[in-house]
């Protein structure tokens, strides 16, 4: 699923950035069958920053239907704190 997801990011003007990931529903639902929650988009989130070494801090994190019906959307602001290593942690491999 990591490969198949696009990112968009727009900068705001405070500095941080919306960041908007598409990826496939059906590669979703392979994963986490009808189960849609937020908190399964921040592990989305984190793990995709993780693997493209993005030191973004993500915040206000939701998923939702996109436009497009067979995607789904993962959107989020990315805050950069003095350039400071972020430790995501992460434990569980989801992909």
């Amino acid at each position: 699923m990591i490969n198949s997801i696009m990112d968009t990011r727009v900068r705001q003007e405070d500095g941080c950035y919306q960041i908007n990931l598409k990826l496939p529903k059906d590669e979703y639902e392979m994963i986490y069958e009808d189960n849609y929650s937020n908190e399964i988009a921040a592990d989305i989130l984190k793990y995709y920053l993780e693997m493209r070494g993005d030191e973004g801090r993500p915040k206000n994190i939701v998923i939702k239907q996109s436009e497009n019906p067979n995607m789904l959307e993962i959107q989020a602001v990315l805050e950069y704190v003095q350039n400071e290593h972020t430790d995501y942690n992460h434990q569980v491999n989801y992909f």
